[in-house]
């Protein structure tokens, strides 16, 4: 296997729900790349073996090739996940997985680029691939969405990372033993603590010392502007490079309220799986639809200036009266 610095190796991890998403999330990386080799690693549960093949055949008319590996239940026997009917239901015990790469894939790779599946690149990994991480064994994005987590340490909102983009310096992961550090601190703390799963548990380890990179390596929903219009999209995605559709409604379901969620119908479009429903099923709650109708509001609020125009005229008429 290549250790070329052209060689971009990407990890995912998935289980038989999220076929298309991948689909998709792998269809953006070769668009935007191909002036690289890369390699995909993968850890897939329930995945039919056709389908791990038609996967691998794509990737490998991309230029590229992928590499599965196997994960035994009873190494995460006990890892706590949210219930079918609790509101992170969509995390599922492959939100671990990226804690075992370090150990499955080959010793010769010094770097691996682990994505959550709800993600698109859309542009070059090249450059932050190749950043100097200054002996840090992870570089990684601030997660500016949650609360101080002081009761797992975390005192400083700037010491905590979002896991869904990790990248990994593999020879120090493995010496400072990053992924049996994180596992010890999943098993050994209440669930009711760990609110944020494996996320919470690497931040715990690395208690603030990882490198920090731009937002715009994973571009999650909080820092995107509340107040950006259509016509200014272009522009304010020039530079980024990964889109993080975090969150409970992701860009398949009919309630996402992300404003980038257009680019995922984009490279659905351009996959092998082009022909699938854009829409998982999935029920829409009195809250949830609070939520969609107040988002779609303020999108045509700021689309649309005459709109946003008219409706300052009518809000300062019913304060003149």
């Amino acid at each position: 296997m290549s250790t070329n610095p052209a060689t971009i190796h990407i990890a995912i991890a998935f289980d038989e729900v999220y076929v298309t998403p991948v689909y998709v999330l792998l269809t953006s990386i070769f668009s935007n790349n191909r002036n690289s080799q890369v390699q995909v690693h993968a850890i897939a549960t329930d995945v039919p073996e056709a389908e791990k093949a038609r996967m691998v055949e794509f990737v490998r008319q991309q230029g590229g090739d992928m590499h599965f590996y196997v994960v035994s239940p009873e190494v995460t026997s006990g890892f706590p996940v949210p219930g079918p009917d609790e509101p992170e239901a969509y995390i599922t015990m492959a939100a671990y997985y990226r804690l075992f790469f370090p150990r499955l894939v080959p010793q010769d790779i010094e770097r691996l680029l682990y994505l959550d599946i709800d993600m698109l690149v859309i542009g070059s990994l090249d450059s932050m691939y190749q950043t100097d991480l200054q002996g840090a064994a992870v570089g990684a994005v601030m997660e500016i969405e949650v609360p101080l987590r002081s009761e797992i340490g975390i005192r400083r909102l700037e010491d905590y990372f979002n896991s869904g983009m990790l990248l990994m310096h593999l020879p120090r992961w493995r010496e400072q033993q990053i992924s049996e550090q994180a596992i010890e601190v999943i098993v050994r703390t209440p669930k009711e603590v760990l609110l944020y799963h494996d996320q919470d548990a690497l931040n715990v380890v690395f208690d603030g010392r990882w490198h920090r990179l731009e937002s715009r390596y994973n571009l999650m929903k909080a820092y995107i502007p509340h107040d950006l219009a259509r016509r200014d999209l272009r522009t304010y995605l020039a530079d980024k490079v990964i889109i993080h559709y975090n969150g409970r409604n992701k860009p398949w379901h009919r309630a996402c309220i992300n404003r980038l969620r257009f680019l995922y119908p984009h490279y659905l479009r351009q996959s092998p799986v082009a022909r699938s429903s854009r829409y998982m099923p999935k029920p829409i709650t009195k809250e949830t639809l609070k939520q969609l109708v107040h988002s779609r509001v303020m999108e045509t609020y700021f689309n649309y200036p005459k709109i946003g125009q008219l409706w300052r005229r009518l809000k300062r008429g019913r304060i003149d009266s």
